[in-house]
């Protein structure tokens, strides 16, 4: 009788979980980046083992800049492309393409100029060339952003999925390729050029797009208005990712910045790979136009449960095995750090809440407040690392991390919240009054 009603359980349980569309596009997102993510092992340990600390922190440095400049790219014109009604998609495809063009061309001058300015006051003359080389990635976007974007709202995330493996994998084993045969910081740097044409050849055989000189374009202020919030968003979103090892490196130096950078591709990296997929995923479901607000707040707590519950748990455990696998994989040299990437991993143990509060006002057409909540959150992270590292590398990112699982957790609540009280519904999903909300002002 108990195995029957287990069985029962346990039936009803997958037939809701099939029924989730948001985990299902979690799904076919997270099967892609367990194969960048096996591939990914595969480099660090042979990284760890045929690059020391120094070159690491040299392409450390190369790849912080080309972060902090690829941000401009996640302007938020693509999330106003996921989200508009469709009698408006193809003028707003229109002015996205226009704008994606003259972007890249000011992401390349703006990289260039940073490499001159890092290249000199590192004294490592060859950042230049790894940094310029970088911007040559720019020159593939313009011709394929909108296709992505289109991908997106079509909710086609196996494909999404199958392009991002195939080019972040290539990129990975070629990574391990060129460091096994001494190319040393450049074998970290020259992939992300050469592994470029997978994703532009493959958001265009999956969707056929051009623009339609019939529609007309959308007006750049609505765009901007919209978009501006979320570029500030994700500037200081990469802000956080890539100045905590500026900070490292300027305080402690460039060994402890090699540590880091290890610590963190060992350690941080599968909450990345898990909480980007989460976001990719929710987005489209939580921005789909027309939707009522009470059922947004009710995808959004399925969400929650279905997914950010659940990733917590997996980012927990592995910070528990960090301590057998770090020595085990990267070699017996490594062993020291393993503290240092356990604390890193449990920092990243609530980033699936605050992505879902992110996506949440965006799609409720909020992202003001996402910005004005981002901004605090970083000027804390940043602090709170600044302060422990003046006490060591060990003690900075163990601040660090309690700073950012408080506000983290903080920060659904509130976004939720704010959704809540601007639009007048209640607390409790279901219950009246019901109010439409559009994901885009039109």
């Amino acid at each position: 009788m108990l195995v029957g009603a287990t069985r029962n359980w346990g039936g009803r349980l997958l037939a809701r979980l099939r029924g989730d569309r948001v985990l299902r596009g979690f799904g076919k997102l997270g099967l892609g980046e367990i194969v960048v993510r096996i591939s990914r092992v595969l480099t660090t340990i042979v990284l760890a083992r045929c690059l020391g600390v120094g070159e690491l922190g040299v392409a450390a440095t190369a790849m912080a800049c080309f972060e902090l400049v690829r941000v401009l790219a996640n302007n938020g014109i693509g999330q106003m492309v996921v989200a508009v009604p469709e009698e408006r998609l193809a003028a707003t495809c229109n002015m996205a393409y226009r704008i994606v063009w003259m972007l890249c061309g000011v992401m390349v001058v703006i990289q260039v100029a940073a490499g001159l300015v890092i290249a000199h006051l590192a004294g490592a003359p060859e950042l230049l060339g790894m940094i310029a080389c970088l911007a040559g990635v720019y020159a593939f976007m313009p011709c394929g952003m909108v296709q992505s974007w289109l991908l997106q709202r079509a909710y086609r995330m196996g494909t999404i999925s199958g392009i991002n493996a195939l080019q972040v994998t290539a990129d990975n084993l070629l990574t391990a390729v060129l460091a096994i045969g001494g190319a040393g910081a450049w074998a970290i740097v020259v992939p992300k050029l050469m592994t470029a044409p997978i994703w532009l050849i493959g958001n265009r055989r999956f969707v056929t797009w051009r623009p339609d000189r019939t529609a007309g374009l959308v007006p750049v202020p609505e765009m901007i208005r919209f978009a501006m919030p979320i570029l500030a968003s994700e500037v200081l979103v990469v802000v956080r990712l890539n100045v905590d090892k500026v900070l490292v490196g300027s305080i402690l130096g460039i060994e402890a910045l090699g540590i880091y950078y290890f610590a963190f591709s060992a350690g941080y990296g599968l909450s990345l790979v898990l909480t980007s997929a989460l976001a990719a995923a929710s987005y489209p479901h939580l921005a789909e136009a027309k939707l009522a607000v009470t059922e947004r707040l009710r995808r959004f707590d399925e969400a929650l449960r279905n997914l950010a519950a659940p990733i917590s748990g997996i980012i927990l455990a592995q910070a528990l095995a960090v301590f057998i696998y770090v020595p085990l994989l990267f070699g017996p040299r490594w062993a020291p750090m393993t503290m240092v990437v356990a604390v890193l991993c449990l920092s990243a143990a609530t980033k699936a809440w605050y992505e879902l509060g992110a996506q949440l006002l965006r799609a409720a057409g909020m992202p003001t407040r996402e910005l004005m909540a981002s901004c605090v959150f970083t000027a804390a992270f940043l602090a709170s690392l600044a302060l422990g590292l003046q006490f060591g590398l060990l003690a900075g990112v163990t601040l660090l991390s309690i700073t950012t699982v408080s506000m983290q957790i903080l920060f659904a609540s509130w976004a939720r919240h704010q959704v809540v009280k601007s639009n007048g519904v209640s607390a409790t999903i279901g219950n009246p009054p019901l109010k439409s909300e559009m994901a885009v002002g039109v």
